[in-house]
């Protein structure tokens, strides 16, 4: 079927399994099923020796025989210049491999439910600017028109809260008399542990508002370390039996992570499997409990459990303030994240309903208010219900401009009014020299999990006496060791007068918006003379890279 209007989308773009979802005419998010018929499409690209590609399930298949030439958990490399490794002898981005995957998600999209006019993308809120520019790379590569970026904590509680919304008998009419979740104020504490990373949110829901109070994590941190700890355990035995490793053969590796795998989703359920293995004509059936997998990842429930009791403590926040805990990906069915969770906090969590679907439809959700306020029928000047209904009663003939042919009005009417505030995941600071080390570092200005929109000033000193020119660096990242930061860009104060002492004060400001744009305002304080400079998360690649890339995946063949 085919919409002449299109739908904005919302895709998560996982490690191990992406999805692509719309809000429907009544307001409910909806998985679009992929083209054998899944709701989720594997995050694995095969390019052949023909260029030919294969993106999910299929390529999935190919690992086992051909992994040299398949390309899996490439999100851990995002930001990064290159995939970690080549793929058929040659090196690719992690923009183009998830471009591809975005290209495979869009394609079944527009076979099944219709055109596509705009596509929000979930990212780990631990993702820092680096990554997230990528991200929307990977989007435009795709050829889609990527409008809006969403942290995936924050979208999946926009979804559970709208799913219990309606659970409750609410409808869209009366979205606000029902506070969309509950009767009152709620924390939740979202839980997202996907196939390779990880993201803990503390979100406050009141009415239309979401605020996110704080937000942590690993990006290297996922499902896919649980299955590498079950397949070393099971290699050990191998060796001590036969006195081979399988892992030092890429196929019988790739063959072995899998099936610890569906041996570890197994575990979920049962208390015992065994792990079959087969290897230069040797077998060993290796018995495996849900004690065992528990001992041998234990130190990467330590790190699970850490992130969350720091990411409390950077709220100022207990354990008594916290409403509700929502788990989110599908790592998180494992007994022992539950049993974890529910020790520290005293509390019982909640799986969320459909983990592996629920931040496609959070972002499908926060798609569709883009689409609503952004269609010059939906918007009113000043926000309030009798504007929106102006609006809507006046709108024109033309059928592009009508969203009424898209959503219903209450839909329209509902959400208009949500609105969500995030925090910034990483810390901005200014590089300087620091007098007790001894060598460039970097000063924090605005800490991380600051709510946005934010403005923080900070005084420094110039470095030496006659000094002329000041350059403000802007970094991001936790730490002091400019190693650990990225730069974001540069504000430069020019033409300083003669004569200025060492440690002339120079006054910085940030200004960080709620769009993810960075204003840097600096001025040397004795003589007024300053500087300002903006960054946001514009592609990475220059413009004629980006148009070739884009026409080079557009013309590839995506089965």
């Amino acid at each position: 079927m085919s919409n002449s209007h299109g739908r904005y989308v919302g895709i998560d773009l996982g490690t191990t399994f992406s999805a692509i979802a719309y809000v429907d005419s009544h307001g409910r998010p909806v998985t679009a099923k992929n083209r054998d018929g899944q709701a989720v499409t594997p995050s694995v690209v095969y390019i052949g020796p023909d260029r030919d590609v294969i993106v999910g399930q299929a390529a999935r298949t190919r690992a086992a025989d051909e992994p040299d030439r398949v390309a899996v958990n490439f999100k851990r490399d995002m930001g990064d210049e290159f995939y970690h490794r080549r793929i058929g002898g040659r090196e690719f981005s992690p923009e183009a491999l998830s471009a591809l995957v975005l290209r495979r998600l869009a394609d079944d999209f527009r076979k099944s439910v219709g055109d596509i006019t705009g596509a929000v993308i979930a990212v780990p809120a631990y993702f820092g600017d680096a990554r997230r520019r990528a991200t929307e790379d990977a989007g435009r590569m795709a050829g889609l028109d990527v409008v809006g970026i969403i942290n995936e904590p924050t979208a999946a509680a926009l979804a559970n809260a709208f799913r219990q919304y309606l659970a409750a008998g609410g409808s869209t009419i009366q979205f606000e008399i029902a506070a969309i979740a509950a009767t009152a104020p709620s924390t939740t504490l979202v839980f997202d542990l996907g196939g390779g990373t990880f993201d803990v949110t503390i979100i406050r829901i009141s009415g239309e508002n979401f605020n996110v109070l704080a937000t942590g994590g690993e990006v290297r941190l996922g499902g896919v370390d649980f299955d590498k700890r079950l397949a070393d355990a099971v290699s050990d035995d191998f060796v001590r039996h036969h006195g081979v490793d399988p892992r030092d053969d890429e196929i019988a590796n790739g063959r072995l992570l899998s099936a610890c795998e569906g041996a570890k989703i197994e575990l979920s359920t049962a208390e015992q499997v065994a792990v079959q293995l087969k290897h230069m004509g040797r077998y060993l059936a290796v018995p495996f409990t849900r004690s065992k997998l528990e001992e041998v990842t234990s130190d990467l429930l330590t790190r699970l459990q850490m992130s969350v009791e720091m990411l409390l403590e950077d709220a100022l926040l207990t354990w008594d303030r916290i409403d509700d805990i929502l788990l989110v990906g599908g790592s998180s069915r494992m007994p022992m994240i539950h049993r974890m969770l529910e020790r520290v906090s005293g509390k019982q969590p909640n799986m969320a309903t459909a983990p592996e679907q629920i931040v496609a439809h959070g972002a499908a959700i926060h798609a569709a208010i883009t689409q609503m306020v952004q269609s010059p029928v939906a918007v009113a000047a000043d926000g309030g219900r009798g504007m929106v209904q102006d609006a809507l009663t006046e709108a024109p003939d033309d059928p592009n401009e009508d969203i009424l042919s898209i959503f219903d009005r209450e839909v329209v009417e509902v959400a208009t009014r949500v609105r969500l505030s995030d925090v910034n995941s990483h810390s901005l600071g200014v590089v300087v020299r620091s007098s007790r080390e001894r060598k460039l570092a970097s000063s924090v200005v605005i800490p991380a999990n600051t709510p946005l929109p934010t403005s923080r000033t900070k005084v420094f000193g110039t470095e030496a006496a006659n000094q002329r020119v000041v350059r403000v660096l802007v970094v991001e990242g936790e730490t002091r060791d400019l190693r650990g930061c990225t730069q974001i860009g540069e504000c430069v104060i020019r033409d300083l007068p003669k004569g200025l002492p060492q440690g002339s004060p120079v006054e910085v400001t940030f200004k960080y918006d709620k769009s993810g744009m960075i204003h840097v305002y600096a001025r040397e304080k004795t003589t007024q003379i300053g500087s300002e400079a903006s960054f946001t998360r514009d592609s990475g690649f220059d413009p004629v890279t980006l148009e070739e890339l884009t026409d080079a995946i557009a013309q590839l063949k995506v089965e």
